[in-house]
């Protein structure tokens, strides 16, 4: 029997069975700290629960719908475009929005948009990590923490999540078939069938899709024109040309599937045309069409933007033509309009994190100092409790900051004319009104009686000529009174700050009935509404009508009123109680 020598003084013993499980179960810790962190902000970022000014809209056409059963052709809603074509690109996602508000209200929407915001975070973290082990999994885990801040830019209640989600949806099938499963290519033109009846962002899809054909054919073709064979590398398989070839081939028939599935909506060829029309159109009125500014409320967008420059440029990996083709575009288009953004991001964490971290391990030597650091048990324990508290704090601001109904949509009532809404509906004002464009789709919601001068809808159902009178009415400019005729309307909702607002009130015939910090409602000739003649004035809201964020109501006016016979404005005050 073989005797033992005992070690010599100084030399390191073996853990014990205790020391070294607790060794191995410090890293597993952190990891899972770390990645639950991650999932927490993701859930805030995405609990985000401020009304989008669409969002009345969309509820009510959506709700319209399912109790109609029939998808509007004619505008019925606003008395200057009253019997116009009205092409609805976004019914489908209104009839979703619609019923998740008819079955819990605001908090049916707020779940709905968490559930598909979570859900297209976690497909994108999955491409953008698959196959990466720790720490190069960290690496994915970190990028995803600073896209998800972007991404969830465009995650307000409205159709737009709906893209988002068909975005990554479309990035995982065309992995898989550039894995070399081809079957799902026939999923391709199904996806494409719901999206382009949930949202026109469809059109950044085919886009895509034909970017990824037309990349993967320039890979396929571009060593038998320059003569030259890529590079070997480790990831790359003799068979890979044929792959390729085939890859292409399949997209492009996939391609043409798609195209076909773009026609299957209730307006067909023209859905198209008029989508193509209003996605060239600049409206440099709206905030969310111009570029993306420079600043800190879009910092992470900047920063994803480096950092794949770097990851697509100082990678080792072998680069897939279609993928670095992807990230620039929708780089560019983001760079080009805030609305395009998020969907960089969510481009770039599916597409970008492995070669960063392949160009992270190719400088490791650099860090190794603090990767030594890093290894130690205090540190990372330390690593963990921060990751703990941080859990802590972001569970806590889940339900706080910003919100007073956290389990539920909000107006905030310094964006809103909550107070000017209920002064109308107190005092049964009804008629034609001049209404500020983002607040149009709430007083169709709120105030049944009453029909906007225009909303968010644009160019859906309104001419290009009437939304031009309409931002020279809003900015005191001489407008085409032939189509926007002030003494036409009965009423006004304007922002009070609006030069438009001013310039009305001057007008004959039309006086100020109510103001607060938000909003003006003014009235013509104001003696015709009998609750009106019992007020001095114009009335003046309360203190605290601009402060402070209303709940988003439960109950849709409008919905099953024919069944119920109650008074549509009556259900808008309960609303409120």
């Amino acid at each position: 029997m073989a005797s033992q020598t005992p070690p010599a003084d100084g030399a390191s013993q073996p853990p014990t069975p205790g020391e070294g499980a607790g060794e191995l179960r410090r890293p597993r810790a952190l990891r899972i700290s770390f990645c639950a962190l991650v999932v927490l902000l993701a859930a805030f970022q995405f609990s985000e629960n401020t009304a989008d000014p669409d969002l009345w809209g969309h509820i009510v056409f959506g709700q319209q719908m399912l109790q109609t059963g029939a998808i509007p052709r004619a505008e019925i809603y606003s008395w200057t475009a009253q019997g116009q074509p009205w092409i609805n690109h976004e019914w489908l996602s209104e009839i979703v929005l619609g019923g998740a508000h008819a079955w819990l209200g605001g908090s049916g929407v707020l779940l709905l948009k968490m559930g598909v915001g979570l859900l297209t975070f976690a497909l994108c973290l999955r491409l953008g990590g698959a196959g990466a082990a720790w720490p190069a999994g960290f690496i994915t885990w970190a990028f995803g923490a600073l896209a998800v801040v972007e991404i969830s830019y465009g995650f307000a209640p409205r159709p737009q999540i709906f893209t988002a989600l068909g975005l990554a949806l479309e990035l995982m099938l065309l992995r898989r078939i550039h894995a070399g499963s081809f079957l799902y290519a026939l999923a391709l033109p199904v996806l494409f069938l719901f999206w382009i009846n949930a949202h026109g962002g469809a059109l950044a899809g085919f886009g895509l899709l034909g970017l990824a054909a037309a990349a993967t054919t320039a890979q396929v073709l571009w060593p038998l024109i320059s003569r030259r064979q890529p590079p070997a590398g480790p990831d790359q398989s003799p068979d890979l040309p044929l792959a390729r070839s085939r890859t292409a081939l399949v997209l492009w028939l996939a391609l043409g599937g798609v195209a076909a599935a773009l026609f299957c909506t209730p307006w067909k060829a023209e859905m198209l045309r008029w989508l193509i029309v209003s996605v060239l159109w600049m409206r440099p009125e709206i905030q969310e069409w111009n570029p993306t500014p420079l600043g800190w409320d879009h910092t992470a967008f900047f920063v994803l933007i480096v950092l794949g420059i770097l990851a697509w440029t100082c990678s080792r990996r072998q680069r897939a033509w279609w993928e670095l083709a992807a990230c620039a575009a929708f780089a560019l288009l983001g760079l080009r309009s805030v609305r395009n953004a998020p969907l960089f991001s969510l481009v770039a964490l599916a597409l970008a994190p492995p070669h960063l971290a392949d160009v992270l391990a190719r400088f490791r030597r650099f860090f190794a100092r603090w990767e030594m650091r890093a290894s130690n048990p205090a540190l990372r324990d330390a690593a963990g409790a921060l990751c703990a508290a941080g859990m802590v704090g972001v569970a806590v601001s889940m339900f706080t900051l910003h919100k007073e109904h956290p389990l539920t949509m909000e107006a905030p009532r310094s964006r809103y004319p909550v107070g000017a809404v209920d002064f109308l509906l107190n005092n049964q004002l009804r008629g034609r009104m001049l209404a500020f464009f983002d607040w149009g789709e709430m007083v169709i919601f709120e105030a049944p009686g009453c029909s906007p001068s225009m909303d968010g809808r644009l160019d859906e159902c309104y001419s290009r000529e009437l939304i031009a009178a309409h931002w020279n009415f809003y900015n005191g400019a001489p407008f085409d009174q032939k189509l926007l005729n002030p003494d036409q309307a009965d009423l006004a909702l304007l922002p009070g700050n609006l030069a438009g607002a001013g310039e009305l009130a001057r007008r004959p015939g039309w006086k100020a009935v109510y103001f607060d910090d938000t909003a003006v409602i003014l009235a013509r000739d104001a003696g015709r509404f009998p609750k009106l003649q019992k007020l001095n004035l114009p009335v003046a809201g309360p203190a605290g009508a601009a402060r402070g964020r209303a709940r988003f109501p439960d109950r849709n006016p409008r919905w099953r009123t024919n069944e119920s016979g109650a008074d549509p404005n009556h259900l808008a005050m309960t609303n409120r109680l």
